[in-house]
């Protein structure tokens, strides 16, 4: 009886026995190596089995990743049985595909099982800069030219077929091969080869080239470029100044004192009320002092300001006692550097004011300095567009030799000059009353207005003073780069001046 129960026993536990799937997936990686894009893909094919005792339900499957496509519908593997899946690479381009593909059992959020996917695509890669070329608005009848790159930024040879043009009518803009060989062109992985689109407008129409470019990319085997342009009669700009209503200024007059120049510091003093005249007649608020070209300290110890009740009595007193005793060995440049860095000059000029300094010698320069040095140093110590210098000097390049006055050039001094595109007058010049009027008039009130583009177009400059036409009274001066007023015509404090010019050439290169 015993026996009888514990046989009976037995047979209910395997009548009761659950069963279950049991998923196996081989393999768990699938590596599709290189394949070459555009040409070849691959299918390899995964194994899914049921090493258990009941149907395996897969609901669906899932791929993450670029390039990579199966059937990722359900289906139902029976014990013991298996089902095959298979799964394709297909790149599109010089690129590295990674993925994966999950299984999901039916009732389940999360994969059950995952195979890893890995893949290359080889393929040659077009680049070209700039693809979308805009020359802008030249000025009829430039010539503006512009390199156009091929670059191969893929794995595998690139091979131009060819290159199909339009253009606008008349055809503005052009394509040039230069000395490329006839297509196809061959360009290694990293390689570029270039060619140039050239613009020379011949009318105001708007202009348009397009070049399609046809190669073995097999992402973009045709690249699209296009070459645009709307050329102008005129590049016409416009400057403007304001021309100041108060004059606040302090000058320093650096005078030669060697022995060959008594007559000229004699024309100064028998002048010097002509030019102050002028000066104040502006009624300037101003300081003055003189050195020479071998002492940097103030002559006379006499500083002549707004304030002197004689400044036209001061300032030849001053020049009757420079002298003719100093140095035959100039150093005009180095004297007033030294008094506007160390000495009475810097304590004298005022942040607000503009610094004239005037260098009055029949003789170059002689202190040996570095001139772009000495540019730099004044303007570390000035505000922009404070320093105005002035001369009075041998004529450039010659010298000048005018009965009873022999003057060497004066370099040195033109130098500075040039550099602060500013005046200068011939030593020379018998009537020394109508240059020290100028020179006045120049530090009173701008006559020199200076033209920022270095090539105007000559006959397209004009003026405009408070809004009317100005055709008289102003010249253009090459040297200066600048237009500059007869003193008698120039504007007066508080009016408006307008310059208008074109230029020569196609604009910025």
């Amino acid at each position: 009886m015993l026996l009888f129960a514990f046989l009976l026993g037995c047979t209910d536990h395997i009548i009761n026995e659950i069963k279950q799937p049991s998923i196996i997936v081989a393999p768990d990686t699938l590596d599709f190596g290189h394949l070459l894009s555009g040409h070849e893909s691959d299918t390899m094919t995964i194994t899914i089995s049921n090493g258990g005792t009941a149907d395996l339900v897969v609901d669906h499957l899932e791929i993450v990743g670029d390039n990579y496509t199966a059937d990722l519908s359900g289906f139902v593997v029976p014990s013991e049985g298996w089902h095959q899946i298979d799964v394709s690479y297909t790149p599109g381009t010089f690129e590295h595909n990674e993925g994966y593909l999950d299984i999901y059992l039916e009732g389940d959020e999360q994969p059950s099982e995952g195979v890893w996917l890995d893949g290359h695509g080889d393929a040659p890669v077009i680049n070209v800069t700039p693809a979308q070329l805009d020359f802008g608005a030249p000025l009829l009848g430039c010539d503006t030219t512009t390199e156009i790159i091929i670059q191969n930024d893929g794995n595998v040879e690139l091979e131009i077929t060819d290159i199909d043009i339009m253009a606008t009518i008349p055809p503005d803009i052009t394509i040039d091969f230069g000395t490329l060989p006839e297509f196809p062109w061959i360009i290694a992985p990293a390689g570029r080869i270039a060619f140039f689109s050239n613009y020379v407008p011949l009318d105001e129409d708007d202009d348009e080239t397009t070049f399609d470019i046809f190669s073995s990319d097999p992402l973009t085997p045709t690249y699209p470029g296009k070459a645009i342009g709307a050329a102008v009669l005129s590049n016409e700009q416009i400057q403007t100044w304001i021309q100041k209503e108060k004059i606040v200024v302090d000058i320093v007059w650096i005078i030669d004192n060697s022995g060959s120049m008594n007559t000229f510091q004699n024309l100064l003093g028998q002048n010097m009320d002509v030019f102050m005249t002028m000066f104040l007649n502006y009624s300037p608020d101003f300081r003055m002092a003189f050195i020479t070209t071998d002492d940097a300290s103030f002559q006379s110890n006499m500083i002549v300001d707004s304030s002197s009740s004689d400044p036209v009595g001061e300032a030849v007193h001053i020049i009757d006692n420079i002298g003719i005793w100093g140095s035959g060995w100039e150093k005009g440049l180095e004297m007033f550097e030294e008094c506007l860095e160390f000495g009475e000059c810097g304590n004298m000029a005022r942040r607000d004011a503009t610094l004239v300094a005037i260098f009055m010698s029949d003789e170059p320069d002689h202190s040996g300095l570095i001139l772009a040095d000495l540019y730099a140093k004044i303007d570390s110590l000035r505000p922009l567009g404070t320093f105005v210098p002035y001369a009075i000097i041998g004529d450039i390049p010659g010298g000048c030799n005018t009965n009873p006055h022999w003057a060497q050039a004066g370099y040195g001094y033109y130098d500075l000059v040039q550099q602060y595109a500013s005046q200068w007058w011939s030593i020379c010049e018998n009537d020394w009353g109508n240059q020290l009027e100028e020179l006045a008039q120049n530090i009173s009130i701008q006559t020199v207005f200076e033209l920022d583009s270095e090539d105007p177009h000559v006959d397209t400059i004009r003026v405009w003073v408070n809004g009317q036409t100005v055709s008289a009274g102003w010249e253009f001066n090459e040297d200066l780069n600048a237009v500059v007023f007869d003193f008698e015509d120039a504007p007066e404090p508080g009016d408006t001046i307008d310059i208008g010019y074109s230029t020569w050439g196609c604009g910025e290169e």
